[in-house]
């Protein structure tokens, strides 16, 4: 209707009123085809080209008043006016269609930037799934947004009515990755996934509004936000345990020195005892055993101070080739105390080259797994400690027996502070030993592992670089004590 009463307007008063000749009122036509395409599209300009067309050869071609075409050119003429009507409405719409685009494309940026910086108030997944959902109905206007989060297994929903998007598709499309469409409700369910992994899903009805692009746009904000959240939660949770460890460590080293000067003392004033030689025996044993219970304290005051320091701190390593054999014998005079009624074996190969290592961290290492061996294992149980070259290595093994270690638990056991079910309620500890032997084998370039079975006992392995051929340290015989 607005094509027909533009063109008649124009007829009126180029005929009636303005008196204005053939080629005046073709463009004047054409100047009101132009503004209807860009106005009201290509459907009404092509009404208005036509009609145009009609009025312009009735009104304006002769004979005037009908629609009879006498001179052959106003046949060229009236169809080089129709062509060029039809091109300019094309491209006139074109134009506003175009125009349109890139509007509707402004707006769901804008939409997508809104909905990205709402995201970003979020803090853990949970206040994200339902940020996401608030935010996304309000930008959207759907009437139903559904946000289902895989690691919490919770859904986040909002919905005017029924449920048509159902926590089964959810969790569908969430592990199988797949995009889930129902014609009949205009819903659809996305996949939420990072790098692969899948997160969740992203449900929205009526999506028949919404480009396929700003949904997958949008459901691959809201898994950056996911792995956002679970980035800034993980690097929350190490800052504190980095806290706690620093504080553990600051502790214990201040205990530490505590007993070094009454442990000074006591050694000096036993010494002083044993050195008179007027103690009867009973006396001079007494001397004795409190001379080497005090060296033992030194020693564990000592491996105290050293672990403080490994733990709050990078491992500093002063190498020197050594022979395996004297730095077990090194760390086992430190603690042969312990040993008393079990049978410790040695067994270490005459040619076993020698190794180039930090002799105080790895003589540390060795009584952090003795200690262990003793402290998990039956009173006067065998314990065993055996080398061997592989390859490029010397792997030492410390074998004790005893119930054992559960699969679920030996990836954790050289993690810090972490203890065994059992062992939190049974046997004192504060989980940094194997920690902290893992760091000094890691400095090393060694590795380190552990092999149970339940009931079998434990056997604790790690591996450390051989000194290259042509060196002139000469390894210890191996030797079996008691």
């Amino acid at each position: 209707m607005a094509a027909l009463a533009g063109v008649a307007g124009v007829t009126c008063v180029d005929f009636r009123v303005a008196h204005v000749n053939a080629a005046t009122a073709a463009l004047t036509y054409l100047l009101i085809i132009l503004g209807i395409a860009t106005w009201f599209g290509l459907r009404e300009s092509i009404t208005a080209s036509v009609a145009s067309m009609l009025a312009y050869n009735f009104f304006f071609l002769p004979p005037i008043g009908t629609f009879t075409i006498a001179d052959p050119q106003n046949w060229v003429a009236l169809s080089v006016f129709l062509l060029t009507a039809i091109t300019a409405s094309q491209l006139s719409s074109n134009a506003r269609r175009k125009a349109e685009e890139a509007r509707s494309r402004q707006d769901d940026l804008q939409r997508l930037y809104e909905f990205s910086r709402a995201l970003m108030l979020g803090d853990n997944e949970r206040s994200l799934a339902a940020q996401a959902v608030r935010q996304f109905a309000f930008l959207f206007g759907t009437e139903e947004v559904c946000v289902y989060d895989a690691a919490a297994d919770s859904v986040s929903k909002i919905a005017d009515r029924a449920s048509v998007l159902t926590e089964a598709d959810l969790r569908r499309v969430a592990s199988q990755g797949h995009v889930w469409r129902n014609p009949d409700a205009s819903a659809v369910i996305l996949p939420i996934a990072l790098g692969g992994a899948p997160l969740g899903s992203f449900g929205v009805m009526p999506a028949d509004h919404i480009s396929e692009l700003v949904l997958h746009a949008v459901a691959q904000l809201i898994a950056i936000a996911f792995e956002r959240a679970r980035a800034q939660q993980t690097a929350t949770r190490m800052e504190a345990e980095r806290q706690n460890e620093q504080l553990k460590s600051t502790l214990l080293d201040a205990l530490a020195h505590e007993f070094k000067t009454p442990l000074t003392s006591m050694k000096a004033a036993t010494s002083t005892m044993l050195a008179r030689r007027k103690l009867d025996a009973t006396d001079h044993e007494l001397a004795t055993v409190l001379d080497e219970e005090t060296d033992r304290m030194t020693n564990l005051v000592g491996d105290a101070i050293e672990l403080a320091r490994i733990g709050s701190e990078p491992v500093a390593l002063h190498r020197t080739d050594f022979s395996p054999a004297q730095l077990i014998s090194n760390a086992i005079a430190g603690l042969r105390p312990m040993f008393q009624g079990r049978d410790l074996n040695v067994s270490v190969p005459e040619d076993l080259p020698s190794v180039n290592v930090d002799r105080k961290l790895v003589e540390l290492a060795l009584r952090q797994l003795l200690t262990n061996a003793i402290k998990y294992s039956p009173p006067n149980s065998p314990i065993s400690v055996t080398a061997n070259k592989e390859q490029n290595s010397v792997v030492l093994q410390i074998a004790s027996s005893g119930p054992g270690i559960p699969v679920s638990e030996q990836q954790w056991l050289f993690e810090k502070f972490y203890r065994g079910r059992d062992a939190r309620r049974s046997i004192p500890g504060t989980g940094m030993g194997l920690s902290i032997t893992r760091d000094i084998v890691t400095a090393h370039g060694g590795r380190i592992w552990v092999e149970s079975e339940l009931g079998h006992g434990a056997q604790f392995c790690f591996t450390l670089p051989v000194v290259p051929a042509g060196s002139t340290v000469k390894p210890k015989v191996a030797q079996t004590v008691a």
